[in-house]
This record gives structure tokens, C-alpha cells and sequence, in this order.
């Protein structure tokens, strides 16, 4: 079954809000409700100086990292260590990684994973506009592997549709681009 468009949960936040800010903070807990995750965030980031932060973290139990930082580092040698980073510059595809335990190490870095994430199986899902990367969205469960459903994979790519003008808009909005 291909889905035409976004669920009315997450079809809504786009009309309910103006504000990119807005619409990122609702969109987060909508997502993890429509795609059964434990957390979901927006890392957003300056193409031109290759700064970068996540802005916005949603999590359903605090025992999960808020990774929401204000501090805008540069991303330095980040495609040496995050392979999926590495992807996401080459590409604006989704990688679906049903189990970082399993997934190959072209895919992701199994150390890197569980230290600053912690998370057991995830969605890395590039935030394009006009040829240059903004930034990541990032759905994710924790504590066993999730197999990413054809439904799933067809809510991010309609969401992607979408995120990246709105992140050229938050970017210029506070000031980062």
C-alpha cells in the first residue's frame, strides 16, 4: 500500500503552525506517536560553515537522552567518525537501521552509537534543500531492533518533502545561515 500523504497527526502540524520553530517542536512527539519511537530530533546545521546543534528533542520517558544542545559546534572530521554522516553528505536517501548491533560498519560506528546516542535501531533521514544539507532528522527506539515498515519509510519521505525549506526558514530565523 503507497501512502498519498502524511497522517492527519502530522498533516495537521503543518497547517496549525506558521512559525519552522513551531512546527519542529509539534512535529517531533507526533512523529514518535505515528512511528511507535522512543525519541526523535532535529540536528540542524549551517552548510556554508559547517555548524551544527540539535535544536529540538522529543523523548516519551526521560530515562532518554534530551540531546537538545545551544552550543553550535563545527563538525570537524564528523564523516570520519559517524559513517551515516558520511552517507547523508553523499546522498539525501534515509538510511533504515533496523539494529546497530547487526548493521555493518559502512553503516554505522557500533562505539559511536552506543556512547552518544544509545539508541538500538534508527531512521537517519538527511534534511536537503536545493542540493545542500541542513540538517538530520533522526527517529529512534531504544533497548531492542526495529524493522522499519514500507509505511514508515514512506512518512519520512513524504516528511522530507517538507523539511527543507522549513529548515532554510528556522536556520535564517535564529540567525544561523
Amino acid at each position: 500500500m503507497t501512502i498519498e500523504q502524511l497522517p492527519a497527526s502530522l498533516e495537521l502540524i503543518f497547517t496549525a503552525y506558521e512559525d519552522a520553530d513551531a512546527i519542529f517542536a509539534a512535529l517531533l512527539p507526533a512523529l514518535c506517536d505515528e512511528l511507535d519511537c522512543d525519541r526523535c530530533f532535529f540536528y540542524f546545521r549551517n552548510p556554508h560553515t559547517k555548524v551544527g546543534t540539535i535544536t529540538h528533542c522529543y523523548r516519551r520517558d526521560p530515562k532518554w537522552d534530551d540531546l537538545t544542545s545551544e552550543d553550535w559546534k563545527p563538525e570537524g572530521n564528523i564523516t570520519e567518525i559517524d559513517p551515516l554522516f558520511a552517507i547523508a553528505f553523499q546522498t539525501p536517501e534515509s538510511v533504515y537501521v533496523d539494529d546497530i548491533e547487526t548493521a555493518g560498519p559502512d553503516v554505522v560506528n557500533l562505539e559511536f552509537e552506543r556512547e552518544d546516542y544509545k539508541h538500538r535501531a534508527l531512521i537517519h533521514t538527511p534534511i536537503y534543500h536545493d542540493g545542500l544539507m541542513y540538517g538530520i532528522l533522526e527517529p529512534c527506539v531504544f533497548e531492542h531492533p526495529r524493522v522499519w515498515t514500507e509505511s514508515d519509510r514512506q512518512i519520512i519521505s513524504l516528511l522530507q518533502e517538507k523539511l527543507g525549506p522549513l529548515a532554510v526558514d528556522y536556520l535564517n530565523s535564529i540567525g544561523k545561515l
